[in-house]
């Protein structure tokens, strides 16, 4: 008997009268697979899809296994090859799926067998993608059990099938290989555990279970939302509630924005903190962190036994940060049910924290509108500014930043907060307005200049081609006095802009109005461009020749000025000679085409130094400096 003359009718006997169906004595049954189709879809619904693999692939096994006893023993075969072949011979005609063999290699000394082929129109393919949709792994689980059971049958060793090729995950065809187990790989062999038996009754009992622990996981989500949920509406912290998921979770919890900042924490062992910075570390080194984790998902790092574990708060279009726990074991599956609530939780949190500060910032924005514009008398100015929990005693500067090109603007304000947490930065007519107390002095430093050329620097190291003026204005002892002191922050800047625009080379890209106060009577009075006309057509060319020749004509012009034209105490503080001295102011008095012993001409030099002077500040030019070298 040859493998390919296997025929249903010679196989099945149909009982006209009854219309019992048997297999050499075993009965049959016609089943349309669709049926079959729904009874896959609800094995994977009750067991998950792992287990009702396991579940399809033991029962093709036994329908495998059963086939080979009884074709072996019903006919006599030309070969043992033949017997092999009956096998996708008998898939076919019951009409489970076209088999088609192409290799087979058999070695019953070695105990050897290696049986390749393809499966075509396979019903449970079909059938998976009808309920489920392409899979990430291959589907044809009764196809694998049956060829695995009716081989291990036929050769009397343990042979085990798999698909290299599926079309339930997406390819063009499915492909089977069957191996012997003695040339299976380790990876191949992991699929044994599939076989192992277990009844129905043990699958339906370990789904009861977990569906048990799913329900009581459901009710404990529940209550930590509600208990969640009540501290947001009673207007807790944010450090109280991450408290309270610390507490549920028994993990540390580490709570940060959008940008990685950290907002809040709980933690539950110190060497967790350790653990936690660690990963900020690497992940910022991998520049990874957070950028392919979607909402609803998490990414688990391990440490030294400990583990990681990030969720995204809110969600994959809107996230207001990220959920860090840490613990001795990897999240299980109900405890990440816990987690997504308490991430839910926080982003509700996170986000009404922001419409606050949005909402604060706007009342705080209009408020200084309108103190500078003039609009309220001081009493009510007061009142407001106690409604917006701002102490009018308080002193307090405004600056303002020019930002060039207009287009980062909002991108440098969004910067400067994140940086300057506490200063409070405000878009206004094209421009950045600044709020400065003194307390905020106190927490970057004791002194104005250096905080202001901290913002500069930072702000040029992180936007490279964006460039900044500053301005800050006089210290208005009161919240009614802030506009006086925007005025000066304003001249300030428009003052640097007009002298950068004529070609003046700024050491300094910031004024203070200490360093301004002398000029800015004259600034407020006179068009900007006129002082720097002034400015550079009385010391221009004084300085040019300095730059030219390295000399040290502008000094000497200082320090004639500061004795008063006494040539012997200028020459002993220049360390010069008298006659050196005398070339010197004859030099200086042609360049700037003056006669310093006449009082008119002394006044303008005095004058055009003054702007010199405020141009170019002490600190300014030391930064330069040291920034050049």
């Amino acid at each position: 008997m040859k493998a390919h003359q296997l025929l249903l009718d010679q196989l099945l006997e149909i009982n006209p009268r009854t219309g019992i169906i048997t297999f050499n004595g075993n009965r049959m049954a016609l089943i349309e697979t669709s049926a079959l189709g729904l009874l896959r879809r609800d094995l994977v619904a009750t067991l998950g899809m792992d287990r009702a693999k396991g579940f399809l692939m033991r029962y093709g096994w036994a329908c495998g296994q059963s086939d080979a006893k009884a074709v072996r023993s019903m006919f006599q075969w030309d070969s043992p090859d033949e017997l092999f072949l009956a096998g996708p011979q008998l898939h076919t005609v019951e009409g489970i799926v076209t088999v088609e063999p192409l290799e087979l290699n058999v070695d019953w000394e070695s105990g050897s067998l290696v049986f390749t082929g393809e499966w075509r129109h396979s019903y449970e393919a079909d059938e998976h993608l009808r309920h489920f949709g392409v899979s990430d792994e291959p589907v044809c689980w009764t196809l694998v059990g049956y060829a695995s059971g009716y081989l291990t049958e036929i050769f009397g060793r343990q042979v085990l099938v798999y698909e290299p090729e599926c079309r339930g995950q997406g390819d063009a065809r499915c492909v089977y290989m069957a191996k012997s187990w003695n040339l299976c790989t380790d990876a191949e062999r992991l699929l044994g555990r599939y076989y192992e038996a277990e009844s129905l009754a043990t699958e339906l009992d370990m789904a009861y279970q977990r569906i048990s622990l799913l329900n009581r996981t459901w009710k404990e989500s529940v209550d930590l939302h509600r208990r969640l949920s009540d501290l947001m509406f009673e207007g807790k912290t944010l450090d109280e509630i991450v408290q309270v998921i610390g507490d549920t979770l028994r993990r540390s919890v580490f709570v940060e924005n959008q940008k990685g900042r950290l907002l809040s924490e709980s933690v539950m062992k110190p060497d967790h903190r350790n653990v936690y910075r660690n990963w900020k570390a690497r992940a910022a080194a991998a520049t990874h962190m957070g950028k392919t984790l979607s909402a609803g998902k998490t990414e688990c790092w391990e440490y030294d036994e400990t583990y990681l574990e990030v969720l995204v708060i809110g969600t994959s279009t809107n996230s207001f940060g990220y959920l860090c726990l840490i613990g001795e074991q990897p999240l299980a599956e109900e405890e990440i049910i816990l987690a997504e609530r308490a991430s839910n939780i926080c982003a509700i949190q996170l986000f009404q924290e922001k419409l606050v500060v949005q909402q604060a910032r706007l009342h705080l924005a209009d408020f200084l509108d309108e103190v500078i514009s003039g609009r309220f008398d001081e009493q009510t100015v007061i009142r407001r500014a106690r409604l917006l929990e701002i102490d009018p005693e308080e002193p307090r500067r405004l600056m303002e930043f020019r930002v060039e090109p207009e287009e980062e603007l909002l991108e440098v304000c969004e910067y400067i907060r994140e940086k300057y947490p506490g200063f409070e930065v405000f878009p206004k007519n094209g421009y950045l307005i600044g709020l400065y107390s003194l307390s905020q002095l106190r927490r970057w430093g004791d002194e104005l200049d250096t905080f202001l050329l901290s913002v500069l620097n930072s702000c040029q190291r992180k936007f490279k081609v964006v460039r900044i003026l500053a301005g800050c204005g006089r210290l208005a002892e009161s919240v009614g006095n802030i506009g006086n002191s925007y005025d000066d922050a304003v001249s300030i800047v428009d003052f640097l802009e007009v002298l950068e625009n004529s070609g003046v080379s700024l050491r300094s890209r910031y004024g203070i109005y200490e360093q301004f106060q002398t000029l800015l009577l004259i600034v407020k009075a006179a068009p900007h461009k006129d002082l720097v006309d002034f400015y550079r057509s009385v010391l221009g060319r004084l300085e040019q020749y300095d730059q030219t020749h390295q000399g040290e004509l502008l000094p000497t012009l200082r320090a004639y000025l500061e004795h008063t034209g006494n040539i012997r105490k200028v020459a002993g503080a220049l360390y010069v000679s008298e006659t050196g001295l005398r070339y010197r102011i004859r030099k200086i008095e042609e360049l700037c085409r003056v006669n310093l012993d006449a009082g008119e001409d002394r006044f303008k030099i005095h004058l055009a130094l003054q702007i010199h002077d405020s141009l170019c500040t002490r600190k300014g030019s030391v930064t330069r400096r040291k920034a050049n070298k």
